[in-house]
């Protein structure tokens, strides 16, 4: 083979190799064009997809930080549940504390008769009920006529003091004449 390429060199001069190396540069330096216009594509489909990348952790970023502010706001909110129900147990503990008392105090003073025997309702007290059974409306009725009778009579003896007679007859001498 190197005979064969010694052949073909020697064959050849030196006018008609310089188009032929001209033309071997050419076509080399069209492949490194080729080869660096793909590196450029590769490198632009690169920054692309490192520009794609960037933009969702950026927006990775934004939604952890939005959910870190949610967490900030749930965590507060869980505290003020806490502490409300805190409250509302201690309420209740007071609430049941209090009605706990009030129990005790009602069982404590439960109706309990402080009087004594001498207290106890005798037979001879007037009271509402012996007010208003028979016995009072008879008195009532004897009071009245009793009550009439001392009025006539108070009557009568005016009119013997006045000098007219008898106040009976000068109420029926009245009423007939």
């Amino acid at each position: 083979m190197e005979n064969r390429k010694k052949d073909i060199h020697s064959q050849l001069n030196e006018a008609e190799l310089d188009p032929i190396s001209q033309e071997s540069a050419r076509q080399e330096m069209d492949e490194y064009l080729e080869s660096l216009q793909e590196r450029e594509k590769g490198l632009k489909a690169m920054e692309e997809a490192q520009q794609f990348l960037e933009d969702q952790l950026e927006d990775a970023n934004t939604e952890i930080d939005r959910l870190r502010r949610e967490l900030d706001k749930a965590v507060v909110e869980a505290e003020e549940s806490e502490y409300l129900r805190q409250e509302a147990e201690n309420a209740r503990k007071q609430l049941e504390n209090t009605l706990y008392s009030i129990q005790e105090g009602v069982e404590d003073a439960k109706v309990t008769d402080l009087r004594d025997e001498r207290m106890h309702r005798r037979q001879g007290v007037v009271g509402i009920d012996s007010v208003t059974r028979g016995p009072f409306i008879r008195g009532m009725l004897l009071g009245i006529i009793v009550g009439a009778a001392g009025a006539v009579l108070a009557l009568e003896i005016m009119a013997l003091g006045n000098g007219k007679g008898e106040l009976i007859s000068l109420l029926l001498d009245a009423a007939s004449g």
